[in-house]
């Protein structure tokens, strides 16, 4: 039933190119997620070998977890020592579900099923851990369950916290998981550095219920934010209205309009030391003069708004601290390639930024995983990558800004 994964493999892109991920799976009912979860980390380049318990195979065939990766998943060991060959040289071990029933085994030390062998041995070898927990929320709630997953934390255990609804703890979605996994192989290079993004959109409202935005879905500035922070950054988010939920780790601060957004930029700068600050977000270009209380009667032929300049608010941040560097987006609907350089590079030259992500959003859209974008320095040097990932886009982006941070 193995299916030639290779045909997949890297498809949505190389963040996980070479890596080698230890699933284990143990037997709760989330299980039925697992192999979208194995073949997400093969799209994003992954080898997956998958370890599973005796109730995991009950709950779900492995033959699924052979179509799902490719190769036939280990219930059992041999005399090959798979749980040192196999996770003591892995990249990261995910267990998903994690129960509260493996969670108390590892951090017991047991080792009776090749699942807490697996993890027993990576925790030893130092490799990275991620436990994705899933359960009736009385047994997350349970204080001896809360203390293993405590121990294991303070032994550099990973953890996501589960989703509570429904009198249940469950399982994170499959994109969560995938992207925590990722998190685990980002280079440890930013720590100690403070990183100001904006993302997403602003409305203008007309009234008090209709309003001006752009289409902006905020996942460039997410994926910026996200990789910042798993490189040990100290991030600070300020978005306009957006359906992300973003790691607890990252400080967010919700905006509406671009005027709020301005504010918002300004006093993180002046209350923080900030290293980076990379302007993501598509804030309109203008606000609206005169807001109509309540709500405009359908009965009018014709509306007039009166729209004014907004402030342009990387500019302005430069003023502010000039010593951050300052990353901003130029983006342009339908021009040659030409042009689109050579408007970027005017609006850098006037704000004084440090460097321009320039990219037309007619070719791919807002909201879509990937771009391409050019990228252009204060010396005029220009390189164009894409179409990619956006986080693999974020990752080229940062490691491009790192170079002109003095500390």
């Amino acid at each position: 039933m193995s299916e030639n994964v290779e045909t997949i493999r890297g498809s949505l892109s190389k963040l996980l190119d070479g890596k080698r991920i230890v699933l284990t799976i143990t037997g709760g009912v989330s299980i039925y997620r697992i192999p979208d979860v194995a073949r997400g980390l093969i799209r994003h380049g992954a080898f997956v070998t998958v370890f599973m318990s005796k109730t995991a195979s009950r709950l779900l065939n492995p033959l699924i977890m052979q179509w799902a990766t490719g190769s036939s998943p280990l219930t059992e060991l041999s005399g090959y020592a798979e749980h040192v060959n196999i996770c003591a040289n892995s990249d990261v071990i995910v267990a998903a579900p994690a129960t509260a029933n493996l969670i108390g085994k590892v951090a017991g030390g047991i080792t009776d099923s090749p699942v807490s062998l697996c993890l027993t041995v990576a925790m030893g070898a130092g490799k990275p851990i991620l436990m994705v927990p899933a359960m009736n929320i009385n047994m997350w709630s349970n204080p001896i369950v809360k203390g293993n997953v405590e121990k294991l934390r303070n032994l550099g255990v990973n953890f996501i916290e589960p989703v509570i609804e429904e009198g249940k703890a469950k399982i994170p979605s499959t994109d969560e998981i995938i992207e925590s996994t990722i998190d685990l192989t980002s280079p440890k290079n930013m720590s100690g550095l403070r990183v100001l993004v904006t993302s997403g959109p602003t409305r203008e409202y007309i009234d008090d219920v209709k309003y001006i935005t752009t289409p902006s879905s905020g996942l460039t500035g997410y994926y910026i934010a996200r990789e910042a922070a798993a490189r040990g950054a100290e991030v600070y988010v300020i978005s306009g209205p957006v359906n992300i939920r973003y790691p607890s780790s990252i400080k967010v601060i919700n905006v509406t309009s671009v005027l709020d957004m301005r504010n918002a930029v300004i006093e993180l700068l002046k209350s923080r030391q900030i290293h980076m600050a990379i302007f993501a977000a598509a804030p309109l270009d203008f606000y609206v003069r005169d807001r109509v209380k309540g709500k405009l009667s359908s009965d009018v032929e014709n509306v007039a708004i009166a729209l004014v300049k907004a402030p342009k608010i990387i500019n302005d941040a430069k003023a502010v601290s000039p010593s951050t560097v300052v990353v901003g987006y130029k983006a342009e609907v339908n021009v040659s390639e030409d042009d689109l350089l050579r408007r970027a590079l005017n609006r850098m030259k006037e704000g004084s930024w440090d460097m321009v992500i320039a990219h037309d959003v007619f070719e791919l859209g807002f909201g879509t995983m990937m771009d391409t974008y050019h990228i252009i320095d204060k010396k005029g040097s220009h390189v164009k990558i894409g179409p990619a990932h956006k986080r693999e886009l974020a990752r080229v982006i940062l490691d491009k800004a790192l170079n002109m941070i003095k500390v």
